[in-house]
């Protein structure tokens, strides 16, 4: 993961859901997380997944 000193805000919706993405993947919880932190990964990412369908519901319908 990047430092917090070089994260800058992306100037698109693409770039930002990008970043999210690489900042919060997609991810099996390793055995030593207290559930606690697997309860806030698992938030961080269906967030990022709400965003990502977002995205993908208004690209289909510029399609149309």
């Amino acid at each position: 993961m990047e430092k917090d000193n070089d994260l800058v805000l992306p100037k698109t919706v693409t770039e930002l859901l990008e970043l999210l993405n690489k900042l919060y993947p997609e991810r099996t919880p390793d055995l030593d997380v207290t559930p606690k932190d697997i309860y806030f990964a698992a938030g961080q990412r269906d967030v990022v997944r709400f965003l990502n369908y977002l995205k993908q519901r208004a690209d289909k319908e510029a399609i149309l």
